[in-house]
């Protein structure tokens, strides 16, 4: 880690700590959501993929005769603090700069899910339910322990650290989703797991191109259409040499690249680094992510000409993870009033094998 990233790192924790040694005293109240609730999150500082599980589960909530939506707290958009609708499940109600990058991508992508953002967590599941909503997604809220949750799902990757909280914080997880392509676990998570009387399921999970959109062609290219292509690429994003490793592995060339913080905002300066380069360099396209498409499109494209290519990327997981999933909303539904459970299957921890990292 950064120098930087570590002392955020030392201060969220100590928060963290302070604030779950109240809760777990009892001294912080717990406000009760009027609908079911799962919450996706972590322990590092991001880019494990909560928000296209996200899209995933909503999508597939959806399906199965549910009504759900998406609650976030909108970090770093306008209307963090006071709150407030961004899709009624119809069309889009706010930009990506009141809503924040992330749920404003939710529903970019799927318009027919409500979309709520605000810090005050408990206000949006009243809405929601007003809505007419029946299950609510809950975006990195395993740290928002103000809300209670009747499912808490963790992404973890080899490389992870305990950033945010403790490794021990992972006793309150009800499932684990483990980055498939590795099939590793940090040690000292693995450590609290194998402590555990009862630990929860692990599940193998991946993050899996699906797709190259072209907005000025309006239509979907097979992600392999990028192999021996030039490009330009750019991003923002917590982890995006995740990104750029993508790009390599399905064979794109690439030119140059723009690795922007994460939640960037896109200023006219970072789109002229980027034109020049475009300019001098005229590659076939330039490629970019989801969530930094939709706050640029959202400006109207003010790159011009430029040929555009978004690479779409879809969670996926081992089915085990939806039997599991089906059977515990078989058990909510089956309850006058739902409370917190773990799915039935459970996978073993003689699947998962450490990693050599040294986090803690």
């Amino acid at each position: 880690m950064t120098g930087a990233r570590e002392v955020a790192s030392f201060v969220v924790r100590v928060a963290s700590w302070a604030r779950n040694f109240a809760f777990d005293k009892g001294w912080k109240k717990i406000s009760e959501p009027p609908l079911l609730t799962i919450s996706l999150g972590n322990i590092s500082f991001g880019g494990t993929g909560k928000t296209p599980l996200a899209i995933w589960l909503l999508s597939w909530l959806l399906g199965r005769g549910w009504r759900p939506c998406f609650i976030s707290r909108g970090y770093r958009g306008e209307w963090e603090k006071r709150g407030g609708l961004v899709c009624d499940g119809r069309q889009l109600l706010a930009t990506w700069k009141q809503a924040g990058d992330e749920p404003y991508m939710v529903a970019w992508k799927l318009r027919q899910i409500p979309v709520i953002v605000g810090r005050n967590r408990h206000r949006s599941t009243l809405l929601a339910a007003e809505l007419g909503c029946n299950v609510a997604v809950l975006d990195d809220a395993f740290q928002h322990r103000q809300l209670a949750r009747h499912l808490d799902l963790v992404l973890i990757r080899p490389q992870d650290r305990a950033e945010r909280e403790s490794w021990k914080s992972l006793s309150r997880a009800d499932i684990i989703l483990v980055q498939k392509s590795t099939n590793l676990i940090p040690k000292p998570a693995l450590k609290v797991l194998q402590g555990q009387k009862t630990p929860p399921p692990l599940f193998a999970y991946d993050l899996i191109p699906s797709g190259l959109y072209l907005p000025s062609a309006q239509a979907t290219l097979p992600p392999q259409e990028l192999k021996g292509k030039k490009i330009v690429a750019f991003c923002g994003l917590a982890s995006p040499q995740n990104f750029l490793r993508t790009l390599e592995e399905l064979g794109a060339s690439i030119q140059a690249s723009f690795l922007f913080p994460d939640h960037h905002p896109y200023p006219p300066t970072s789109l002229k680094k980027i034109l020049v380069q475009v300019q001098r360099l005229k590659p076939d396209w330039l490629v970019t992510t989801e969530k930094d498409a939709a706050k640029i499109l959202d400006q109207g494209w003010p790159l011009g000409d430029v040929p555009l290519a978004i690479l779409q990327v879809e969670f996926s997981a081992e089915g085990a993870f939806e039997e599991s999933l089906e059977k515990w909303l078989e058990v909510m539904e089956s309850k006058k009033e739902p409370e917190k459970r773990r799915p039935i299957t459970r996978v073993g921890l003689e699947a998962i094998k450490p990693e050599n990292n040294p986090s803690s």
